[in-house]
């Protein structure tokens, strides 16, 4: 059996991982320079790719092809990123099928990064044995991606089911970096939070204004010590959070959502508190959808990326 290689492009972290049939036998990080683009980074992916060929005594003979996450819109049909919000922003024009051809000769496969997550999550995760699953990734901003009847939702242009981190809550809103007015993204991810904790009229008498970092860490920190502003904003993310997940159970019907992201490390503080308030507002006649912590949540996309090579492979 041939290994695979993974790639998670992330906007803070590149992770590299070196699979066999949904094994993790190796693992590189390097950092993301998002900003600066996505052909600048090509080589150093490349040189972290070899490197972890020869620590492993392989070639690119010992290789199935290459598995590419990406976090944005991808065709998957054709294997290339179409379009971008503020990272990698020369993703389109950048022909990664063709760098994966030139340096090892292997075919690379690319798609979602939250699309790659929920594939990782359903094949050897927490979705195991479920067909019906909605991916949503809380961190900088917020993802998502679903599974119907066992299929990828991917749509004509292969953005259906990516886009519920821009849904809309609030029509009364902020300006989403997308161009929309009140996404769920805009009003309660981490790149919004410090504005909202620092524009508060009772930031100054806050504890928060302490904290060197206004991140959800924080946030949950200091909530839990009672501090009035902290309950407040985490009231107000969790109104948008739950608001986002009974629109995406609407439209999606499905019987799991899996929440991963930057922000799980809360997860036994937060998840109670969410599914109290979707089990009351969603049209679920049915049931109750669950919501469950994925099991690999720095890893879910590589496992997904494995996963989607071996499968394309065999086709």
């Amino acid at each position: 059996m041939k290994f695979t290689i993974a790639i998670d492009l992330g906007g803070t972290i590149i992770k590299i991982g070196l699979m066999k049939e949904g094994q993790l036998c190796d693992r590189m990080e390097i950092t993301a320079r998002s900003a600066s683009g996505l052909k600048t980074q090509l080589p150093e992916l490349q040189a972290a790719i070899d490197k972890i060929l020869i620590n492993n005594h392989l070639s690119s003979n010992d290789i199935l092809g290459i598995g590419f996450s990406f976090a944005g819109l991808v065709d998957s049909s054709k294997n290339r990123i179409v379009s971008t919000n503020q990272k990698y922003d020369d993703g389109p024009e950048t022909d990664l099928v063709g760098w994966a051809k030139s340096n090892w000769d292997l075919p690379l496969f690319a798609e979602n990064d939250a699309r790659m997550a929920l594939l990782g999550e359903w094949k050897h995760g927490a979705g195991q044995g479920c067909e019906n699953l909605v991916m949503v990734t809380l961190g900088t901003g917020i993802g998502s991606a679903v599974l119907i009847e066992g299929k990828l939702l991917k749509g004509k242009h292969f953005q259906a089911g990516n886009l519920g981190g821009h849904f809309t809550v609030n029509h009364l809103g902020k300006i989403c970096t997308c161009g929309n007015v009140g996404c769920m993204e805009s009003e309660a991810s981490t790149w919004r939070l410090p504005e909202l904790i620092r524009y508060n009229p009772g930031y100054e008498a806050s504890s928060l204004k302490n904290e060197a970092l206004a991140d959800f860490e924080a946030l949950f920190r200091n909530a839990q010590n009672g501090d009035h502003l902290a309950l407040e904003i985490l009231d107000h993310c969790y109104s948008v959070w739950s608001a986002g997940l009974i629109s995406m159970i609407h439209a999606f019907d499905p019987e799991i959502i899996l929440l991963s992201g930057g922000i799980m490390k809360s997860a036994d503080v937060f998840l109670p508190e969410l599914q109290h308030r979707i089990n009351q507002y969603a049209w679920t006649p049915w049931g109750k959808v669950q919501l469950i912590a994925a099991k690999n949540i720095s890893n879910s996309a590589l496992f997904g990326a494995d996963y989607l090579v071996r499968s394309l492979m065999e086709l």
